[in-house]
């Protein structure tokens, strides 16, 4: 069977399939100062601390209902996982309580930056005690799949 694409004709076996994934369920950071790393998503960011695992000097707090983050001192992780050097990561809240949550964030002390986008929301930025960025943004990025298009964060 041939489908037609931007760039051309394209056969069924060319088509990546669908695994069916709905989100992430989680993501591990690399931290050096592990009780700094929990105050600052546990106090600062209010995500909830659900499980320690002190065999592997790591911690999980939830970022919603369906993602976990874990804050692992730096190790092998399973099946060889390793960290380095980490970019941002973002995550989704509602446009009505955005001022709210960086109002909090700067009354906790944090160096918040803003940006908002066309059509995409807007974000605001802090880094985490071992610099990773965390990004709060209101756009909901389901809008990929929706046909919706324009610059991203």
């Amino acid at each position: 069977m041939l489908s037609l694409t931007a760039d051309g004709p394209r056969s069924s076996e060319d088509v990546p399939m669908d695994l069916g994934v709905t989100g992430v369920s989680e993501l591990v950071l690399e931290v050096v100062d592990l009780e700094a790393s929990e105050r600052f998503y546990s106090e600062v960011l209010g995500l909830p601390v659900v499980e320690r695992w002190p065999e592997r000097e790591a911690i999980w707090v939830m970022a919603g209902e369906r993602t976990r983050i874990g804050l692992w001192r730096p190790q092998v992780g399973l099946h060889g996982g390793r960290g380095g050097i980490h970019v941002h990561f973002a995550m989704h809240i509602a446009a009505e309580r955005y001022d709210a949550a960086v109002a909090h964030l700067r009354g906790q002390g944090q160096q918040v930056v803003e940006q908002a986008f066309n059509n995409r929301g807007r974000a605001a930025y802090v880094d985490d005690p071992d610099g990773n960025v965390v990004e709060l943004w209101t756009w909901d990025v389901g809008e990929h799949l929706t046909g919706a298009t324009s610059a991203g964060s």
